[in-house]
């Protein structure tokens, strides 16, 4: 995302760092049964297992590079001062510096992890100023507990010490600020050359090891200069914090309007209501002889599963969902009785009887995997340009709406403390990466649209999210503006973000942890 207030948040998004559900149960489906059209392409083998992994990073550097468009694109149309846009997180591999028309130069950057990217705008305050108060206020708090620890006659000594201190020439204190300056120019270098420098947190190493520093606030100079983002009013900061958001809906957008259009049209998958036992349940499990592969699960305990015959995907998925629910809720030893189509009769359904036992990990289950009742897909074409125009905001809307809704269902079940919600996964970096060679390895341009457009409408949920670091965190501050009239001090907010990023990092760690071992098993 963007370094808003000087503050760095990255676009880790959480595609990576708060992950995503079931590749937004939509694409996940569709993508997966997606089959060869008069568009597909067809390179060698080996050239296709060498552009499937490249093809998933381009994809997901592309989604990031058009979201910090968004919020460069919002800030330079209002003549607000950047200092840095990046594609990527890590240490630098390329980049350039360009001077533009107010005088100020901005820094081009292309770094080693594609899976972020930041805006970074200049602090509106003299951060090498306040490097040196801290140092001062820092030296004084040490000289005094020094003081505290040595005899009356050596107390005096030190007073005189402490006073040729305070009244050296000005020729030594210009030394010292020179020196300051230079570090600080040290440590831009050392900004440019990776992201970790430029954490607020990083700016002053010798602040982190002060101890007991005086309550009071430290009186720094803020800059005047109306080109800063912090001297714009609320409602402009507020447009550059929502500039990507909007980019990565209009990307969706775009995508499924070409799709409609000029393409060979939106592939829509079709459902019918029922939930599929993909796999022939293992030999040891409640279900071994008495449900087998291809079976059609209707309902349960008399209720059916789904309300519609033509469920949607994401009404599939949660259909799915809430039965794996009803599974684990049952209690030792209780009989539930499916409702089942077997061999694809479409005569009334049979009831079986089958009762959950518990596994190694404590869950109660039929051992049976599912997986939506998939018919097929059709291409929908557009008649007309208003026509087009529709459907794709339709569509966009659909898949914002049940990206938002996995979402928040996966986050109201880890705040509760009940964990994944059953039927969904949490996908790291590495899982995003994985989903996406998967899908351009179909060489169908029409599975590699759906998912472009996916992540770019996940991208922009996630970054809605009220959660410091965020976009929807920063805005949150403006907001708060906006009603009381009071601004946030700059430095709060730095080190509020500074920690909420460090969360996203560790939760994107534990992903990527994750992923590794699903992947470890399937190479089994």
């Amino acid at each position: 995302h963007s370094k808003i207030d000087g503050a760095t948040h990255r676009s880790i998004d959480n595609v990576s760092s708060l992950g995503r559900v079931s590749l937004n149960n939509k694409c996940g489906v569709v993508s997966s049964n997606y089959r060869a059209t008069q568009l597909q392409l067809s390179p060698s083998p080996a050239l296709s297992s060498l552009l499937n992994p490249l093809g998933s990073v381009t994809v997901l550097a592309l989604v990031v590079l058009i979201h910090e468009s968004g919020h460069f694109l919002a800030a330079r149309s209002m003549g607000i001062a950047v200092k840095e846009f990046s594609v990527g997180v890590g240490p630098r591999l390329a980049g350039f510096t360009r001077k533009v028309a107010d005088g100020s130069e901005i820094d081009f950057s292309l770094r080693a992890i594609p899976l972020g990217g930041y805006v970074q705008f200049p602090e509106n305050y003299n951060a090498t100023l306040l490097y040196l108060d801290e140092k001062e206020r820092f030296e004084k708090r040490e000289q005094e507990r020094e003081q505290d620890n040595i005899s009356e006659e050596e107390s005096a000594g030190w007073k005189q010490n402490i006073m040729s201190f305070m009244n050296k020439d000005r020729n030594a204190q210009r030394l010292e600020e020179t020196r300051i300056l230079k570090e600080k120019e040290e440590n831009e270098r050392r900004r440019k050359s990776g992201w970790w420098n430029s954490l607020s947190f990083q700016k002053n190493k010798d602040a982190e090891e002060k101890v007991n520093l005086p309550e009071k606030s430290i009186e720094i100079e803020y800059y005047d200069d109306p080109n800063l983002l912090q001297n714009r009013p609320w409602n402009e900061r507020a447009i550059v914090l929502v500039g990507g958001v909007v980019f990565n809906i209009l990307l969706a957008f775009t995508l499924y309007f070409g799709e409609l259009t000029i393409g060979a049209g939106l592939p829509k998958p079709s459902f019918q209501s029922g939930a599929l036992i993909s796999q022939a349940p293992r030999s040891d499990s409640p279900s071994a002889g008495v449900l087998q592969k291809g079976d059609i699960i209707l309902g349960i305990n008399g209720r059916n599963m789904f309300s519609s015959d033509s469920p949607t995907a994401y009404e599939t998925q949660d259909s799915i969902s809430n039965f794996i629910k009803q599974i684990r809720a049952a209690e030792a030893g209780e009989s539930l009785h499916l409702s089942v189509l077997r061999n694809g009769e479409k005569s009334s359904p049979v009831v079986i009887d089958v009762s959950p036992r518990q596994t190694l990990e404590g869950l109660m289950s039929i051992g049976i995997t599912l997986s939506p009742n998939y018919q097929g897909r059709v291409l929908v074409q557009a008649t007309s340009v208003g026509d087009g125009i529709v459907k794709a905001g339709k569509e966009v809307s659909s898949l914002t709406s049940d990206t938002a809704r996995s979402i928040f269902s996966l986050l109201g079940s880890l705040v509760s403390g009940r964990g994944t919600p059953a039927g969904q996964s949490v996908s790291g970096p590495i899982g995003v990466l994985k989903s996406g060679a998967d899908v351009v390895s179909t060489n169908d341009i029409s599975a590699v649209i759906g998912f472009v457009a996916a992540i770019s409408v996940n991208l922009a949920v996630v970054n809605s999210l009220p959660l410091p670091a965020l976009d929807g965190g920063q805005l949150v501050f403006v907001l708060s503006e906006a009603v009381t009239g009071k601004k946030i001090d700059q430095r709060k907010q730095e080190a509020i973000n500074a920690t909420a990023l460090l969360f996203l990092l560790a939760l994107s760690f534990g992903t990527t942890v994750g992923d590794l071992g699903i992947l470890s098993k399937l190479g089994r």
